[in-house]
């Protein structure tokens, strides 16, 4: 078999998210159903089919502000599908998707698996050196099978309409029942596999794909004001990163300019003379100074540093992914965007929110790196 349609899963309930996963705000501009798509687009999927669920309104939005802006010969490649059969879960939509695929096998994409690529499918349809079978479900490193990220045929969907008039209309039951199930070792792809069922959930695996390309991961601390505990936050955020085994770098803005060399030092000569630029290596630590004309950027001088990871400190926005620092009482003054920001920390509760903040930069971190190094 060497073509497969996806399906995308886009029209759950979303109840733990408290808004509809698919319009959610990826990078670059994307949402999740748009991330999705163009995933299947690129890997020159000619079949497939948008799951929405019983929600009309998910439908059109996606018809008007993502299918329509697609290239003709894109627009030809993809469906979109009402459930058949209303308020059955993740099955019912598989259901009505595969009643009306013409492909001999369908990918099964979660729009909430951000993650998945789809050339991990292929791996695990040519895992299965026979052609025996009704589905091939990828089983994570606990044990569980993934049944949202599973390859179906088309033709179990005579085997569907019994579960769903049933009480127990999982995709896990369906698997129970349809027959000859192939099960794929996928310990090795939990952060593929892995979903965004609540809101902090989204905001740091949105974190993790703003920093997925940077050549130096970046997480931003701002605050609207001066003396809200800013550097307060960072020297707490380095010491518990470097303490965890991460090398760290921070860059700050300073609006009234300062002042790094001595007076009289050799270096401080040389500038003053004219020099465009001076640099002093000591046993333990290195210093440059460079003339500048404006202020540099930020982030530009943070891709540059030889560390894990740097923090951005500065009173503006920042870069996603975002701390806003803020005193009790006064978020009302927030100056970040809340999709680029992963947590707000009140100076006054720093104790509370510091380890639960590192930890999450922690997964990041891990996360990232068997990504890039797998």
């Amino acid at each position: 078999m060497d073509k497969l349609g996806l399906i995308i899963l886009a029209g759950g309930l979303s109840s733990r998210m408290g808004q509809p996963k698919a319009l959610l705000p990826w990078v670059n501009g994307e949402s999740l159903i748009s991330h999705a798509l163009r995933k299947g687009l690129e890997a020159d999927v000619d079949d497939i089919i948008i799951s929405i669920g019983d929600d009309d309104q998910l439908g059109h939005a996606i018809q008007t502000h993502i299918i329509d802006t697609l290239s003709n010969d894109e627009k030809n490649k993809v469906s979109i599908v009402r459930d058949s059969i209303e308020r059955c879960g993740p099955l019912g939509g598989l259901y009505s998707a595969l009643a009306v695929g013409m492909s001999p096998a369908y990918a099964v994409m979660a729009v909430d698996m951000p993650f998945m690529p789809m050339d991990l499918y292929y791996d695990w349809l040519y895992q299965v050196n026979h052609n025996n079978w009704n589905a091939i479900v990828p089983t994570g490193s606990r044990g569980k099978p993934e049944p949202m990220a599973g390859i179906y045929r088309p033709h179990i969907v005579s085997l569907l309409p019994s579960i769903l008039a049933g009480k127990d209309v999982s995709l896990q039951h369906a698997l129970d029942t349809i027959g000859h199930v192939e099960s794929i070792d996928a310990s090795d792809y939990d952060w593929e596999l892995s979903n965004v069922n609540h809101y902090d959930d989204y905001q740091w695996a949105r974190a993790l794909a703003e920093n997925e390309f940077r050549r130096v991961p970046v997480i931003s601390v701002v605050a609207s004001k001066r003396k809200t505990g800013k550097t307060t936050v960072v020297t707490r955020l380095v010491s518990e990163l470097q303490r965890a085994g991460f090398s760290i770098g921070v860059v700050k803005s300073d609006k009234h300019g300062f002042q790094m060399d001595h007076e009289g030092t050799d270096t401080d000569l040389s500038y003053k003379a004219g020099a465009d630029a001076v640099a002093i290596a000591g046993p333990n630590e290195t210093a440059i100074r460079i003339r500048t004309k404006e202020q540099s950027n930020l982030y530009e001088i943070s891709q540059f540093m030889p560390v894990d990871i740097v923090i951005l400190e500065t009173r503006s926005q920042g870069i996603a992914p975002i701390i806003e620092v803020t005193q009790e009482g006064h978020t009302e003054e927030l100056i970040s965007d809340a999709t680029d920001r992963v947590a707000t920390i009140e100076i006054s509760k720093l104790d509370q929110d510091i380890p639960q903040l590192v930890r999450h930069i922690q997964e990041m971190m891990r996360s990232l790196h068997g990504r890039r190094y797998c």
